[in-house]
């Protein structure tokens, strides 16, 4: 199908989709660039439409072209392949410098079950991390290290955001994630499958390096602004923080959180040998 009119139904559906209200009533979210459509359909997301730039199918790039349709065509459920117009490309792109293929992709919905699979397994907890730049790196980070997936508390920004999603690079397709309206629950959650809580807290007394994280432990990282909140503070079995030289008050939340998970996963890796 060659579609050259922004104002087709599937291209209107496609741009809206920048819009976090209708991601959440469609259950859909955009996904762009040729590395993770490949990752996409290789680790058997549901797409529901695949777009291409006919200026993509007149370039040099003819082979990566090819391979993606192929990918595409063998999958479990194959997508709508749409070839589109530069101008009905561009309402749909999430980049200025779009790479020429994008598709539409079905939410992943993971259950209380899919978070705590793997006996003695970390957890991520995000306390109203709000950068969508931030949200991603750490679920990508929290992947890397080994968590079986993470919490997102009420007042996270939006996972499936076009910055997160790209931050992310596909994680989104394998790391479970569950949405939790209240410290009180997620507290509840975490216990009930034998997690001890750590919270990262930049003035608490204890270094993170100091701390048993090997497994069963569930990683708060708080808000960019204000850090975690008053719940998580008293809840957790510890507060824990990452010693600095400078006068810097505290770390981005991205880097923060990635310095403790790899400590986690540091020590997992020792207790292993």
């Amino acid at each position: 199908m060659f579609i050259t009119s922004q104002n087709n139904p599937t291209v209107r559906l496609a741009a809206s989709l920048s819009a976090k209200k209708q991601r959440e009533t469609t259950g859909l979210y955009i996904v762009e660039g040729p590395n993770i459509i490949r990752e996409a359909l290789a680790q058997g997301c549901a797409l529901q439409t695949l777009f291409f730039s006919d200026e993509m199918a007149a370039d040099a790039r003819v082979l990566e072209l090819a391979e993606i349709r192929r990918m595409a065509a063998e999958s479990a459920a194959p997508p709508d392949i749409v070839t589109l117009g530069r101008d009905a490309f561009k309402r749909i792109a999430q980049t200025e410098t779009s790479q020429g293929v994008a598709g539409i992709a079905k939410k992943r919905y993971s259950t209380e079950q899919d978070v705590f699979r793997c006996a003695g397994a970390n957890a991520l907890v995000l306390d109203r991390i709000q950068d969508p730049g931030n949200l991603g790196t750490l679920l990508r980070t929290a992947e890397a290290a080994g968590f079986s997936g993470a919490l997102l508390m009420k007042g996270c920004g939006d996972a499936y955001g076009p910055k997160a999603v790209r931050a992310a690079s596909g994680t989104l397709f394998r790391l479970p994630l569950l949405q939790v309206d209240t410290a009180q629950e997620a507290i509840r959650l975490l216990r009930s499958h034998g997690k001890r809580i750590y919270a990262a807290d930049a003035g608490a007394p204890v270094d993170y390096y100091d701390c048993d994280i090997a497994r069963d432990a569930a990683i708060v990282i708080g808000n960019e602004g204000n850090g975690i909140s008053k719940e998580w503070a008293r809840c957790a079995d510890v507060r824990l923080s990452i010693p600095m030289a400078g006068q810097a008050e505290s770390l981005n939340a991205a880097l923060a959180g990635g310095i403790i998970m790899y400590e986690a996963y540091r020590q997992k890796r020792t207790d292993m040998k």
